[in-house]
């Protein structure tokens, strides 16, 4: 009789939890159909016609601005291209509509703020807009975002140097929190679900998680080399901030702070407070937080931190709105009450996860993905499709192909671990560097899509050294440089050997590669096979992209095959190559690369304004890593993007003059796209 009261009890009580359960999916549905149903009628009232707009007028006359001075320029500009050229493209009765789809290689961990992931960086980028935003097509440009203003004021305590004066626009708001977003047995309370205003402490909010020494995400690690120059992050008011970089004192007696400093500062990000200081039940994680170092140094903050239960969601208040996030793929919806009714000029938003390139391709093959980045080894089969019965078929439903090539902003290198015995010679890293035939890789491997590099700067920018001569594929003298090194194959089996403390130890290693991309598979096998012939085992290592982050972060790796994609100008040096990331997990500097004239150039690069001495410096670093050699460049790839006909608006800028005077961009835009027809 126990046992069978205990059955029927326990019977009861996960009945009633399952109940409950199914109480709680089905009111987080109704919650999201209430969601859906304002945002759409919101959107009906808003996009009527897209009026053009002032990127800067953005307070009602109501607004008090005690703390802005018209006396002091506004260190913003309009962006014509947004407030002229799209409006008129586009006409007052545009409407925007339609499903973007597009398809990522790779699934992320999480979506934590700052997971060095680099499409987590752009998703978050999406729903988070900075300080300020590039112009469109235009290089160190900076136009308003979320400040309508940013003053260059004189220090009061130092005469001749200067501090940022940021002017936020006001309301701005961070979106709820959405129960169907978090797992089910998640019980969030009430203050997650209205909204909140974005304000100037939650930027001091994210820069003072950004250089908590106890953050070690990625992301974080990366960005403090770039933020460790800032002397001072003060809150004025919920709408103003001033930002005060550390001031240099120069041979001419003048203060100078970095020269990238205002675009640093425009592209500071808030972090919602409202979310990232709490638990899940409201309570603040720390009670006792007036401090304003609080965040900036507490270890038990930073730990809740990196596993904190909003890590699997995006917290909006740009232009799109996470929409949720499965293992099939991310969602985004457009965010009706943002200030740029121009920002986002579709509905929705849709990435699907893949695991190969292949599978992308297919997919954009069969109709089901609005624009596709084809890899050099499937130029033979996209040629073959176009001339397909299927495709004629595809092109009678109005699902034409375009395409538009471009040199991408990236290169992709050998990285060899300078921390392992094998690589911590120039001489060594010189001979890897020229047994291994890169015109051989371009033309075979990458179908011609790809142009030889030297160093580490985009082969079109000033910065680029384009006098230097690369290194030539000479595996006889690569084979001298090991002799001179004392690699030399002492038992005759064809591995050279060298004795360290009284132990041989074979020329022997991993390279570590990403297992799921058949081009960079077919790269890494002939590399083997190349250091082979001069006496070296290369063993091929193929990992997820989870893991190869780890190898990479953890600098755990002998050498690793991987890619760079390249900053906006001015080239900054300092996160790759600067010593003070030598040996810090996390830090982009994985080979632990070290070198005391570098580190000069890179601080001269941060004061100088000049941009004849600026080339200056570039060149000579661009030299300097050519000779040491820590990288294998081996290419910086042409990219072919593949778009169906309805997408509208993809275009370079640089090549269109007549719309974006002085463009100097030259990849395309991805950003203002639309469609010529409503998706049904």
């Amino acid at each position: 009789m126990g046992f069978l009261l205990t059955f029927v009890l326990l019977m009861i009580w996960w009945s009633s939890n399952s109940i409950e359960s199914d109480l709680k999916r089905l009111h987080a549905q109704v919650q999201q159909l209430q969601q859906d149903t304002e945002d759409l009628n919101k959107q009906l009232k808003t996009t009527e016609s897209l009026l053009p707009y002032s990127q800067t007028s953005a307070d009602a006359p109501s607004v008090q601005r005690v703390h802005m001075q018209e006396f002091y320029p506004n260190l913003l500009s309009e962006d014509s291209y947004i407030t002229t050229i799209l409006p008129q493209k586009l006409g007052v009765h545009f409407k925007p509509h339609g499903i973007r789809r597009e398809a990522m290689l790779g699934h992320p961990d999480n979506l934590h703020p700052f997971n060095g992931f680099k499409d987590v960086s752009t998703f978050h980028s999406m729903c988070t807009p900075s300080v300020a935003q590039l112009h469109c097509g235009k290089f160190e440009t900076l136009a308003p975002d979320l400040a309508i203003k940013i003053e260059e004021r004189e220090r009061e305590d130092l005469p001749g140097a200067h501090e940022y004066w940021i002017h936020l626009r006001k309301g701005v708001m961070w979106h709820p929190l959405e129960a169907r977003h978090l797992p089910a047995n998640l019980k969030l309370h009430a203050h997650f679900l209205h909204t909140h205003p974005v304000t100037a402490h939650d930027f001091k909010f994210f820069f003072d998680a950004v250089m908590n020494p106890y953050v070690s995400e990625a992301k974080a690690v990366s960005l403090r080399t770039y933020f460790n120059d800032i002397e001072e992050f003060k809150v004025i008011d919920d709408l103003t901030f001033v930002v005060r970089w550390k001031a240099y004192l120069q041979e001419d007696g003048s203060y100078q702070i970095k020269y990238s400093s205002l675009g640093l500062t425009g592209s500071l990000q808030p972090l919602p407070r409202f979310v990232f200081q709490h638990f899940a039940d409201g309570e603040k994680i720390l009670e006792q937080d007036q401090d304003p170092m609080t965040y900036r140094t507490n270890s038990v903050w930073a730990q809740n931190f990196a596993q904190h239960w909003a890590k699997n969601i995006l917290v909006s208040c740009g232009s799109y709105l996470f929409d949720g996030m499965s293992d099939e793929g991310i969602f985004f919806r457009r965010n009706p009450n943002y200030y740029n009714p121009y920002a986002v000029l579709v509905e929705r938003y849709h990435i699907s996860f893949k695991e190969s390139f292949d599978a992308i391709w297919q997919e954009f093959k069969a109709g089901h993905l609005d624009i596709c980045h084809i890899s050099p080894n499937q130029l033979t089969e996209c040629e073959a499709f176009l001339k397909s019965a299927e495709y004629r078929t595809q092109i009678s439903q109005k699902m034409a192909i375009h395409s538009l090539d471009y040199i991408d902003r990236c290169f992709y290198y050998l990285g060899w671990n300078l921390q392992k015995e094998f690589f911590r010679t120039p001489k060594v890293r010189q001979a890897l560097t020229q047994a291994i035939d890169r015109k051989r890789i371009i033309e075979q491997n990458l179908n011609q899509m790809a142009i030889s590099i030297t160093g580490p700067f985009f082969p079109f920018s000033s910065a680029y050294d384009s006098s230097i001569i690369n290194w030539p594929f000479n595996p006889d003298y690569a084979r001298r440089l090991l002799d001179e090194e004392g690699w030399i194959d002492l038992d005759g089996d064809g591995i050279r050997e060298k004795e360290f403390n009284g132990l041989r130890v074979p020329f022997r290693f991993r390279l570590y590669y990403y297992v799921k991309s058949l081009s960079t598979k077919v790269i890494i096998d002939y590399i083997a096979t190349a250091l082979r012939t001069i006496g070296i085992d290369c063993q091929p290592y193929g990992l997820d992209l989870t893991d190869l982050s780890r190898q990479f972060d953890d600098k755990i790796f002998d050498a690793i095959f991987m890619g760079w994609k390249l900053g906006s100008p001015p080239e900054d040096p300092r996160q790759i190559w600067h010593s003070c990331g030598a040996k810090e997990k996390g830090s982009s500097n994985a080979i632990g690369f070290a070198n005391p004239i570098i580190d000069q150039l890179i601080d001269k690069l941060n004061y100088e304004n000049d941009h004849i001495k600026r080339d200056t410096y570039y060149h000579q670093f661009h030299k300097i890593i050519h000779e040491q050699n820590p990288y294998t460049f081996l290419y910086t790839p042409k990219v072919r993007i593949l778009y169906r006909e309805r997408i509208k608006n993809i275009f370079i800028p640089r090549d269109h003059q007549d719309l974006i005077p002085q463009a100097d961009i030259p990849e395309p835009n991805l950003q203002f796209i639309w469609f010529d027809t409503v998706d049904l």
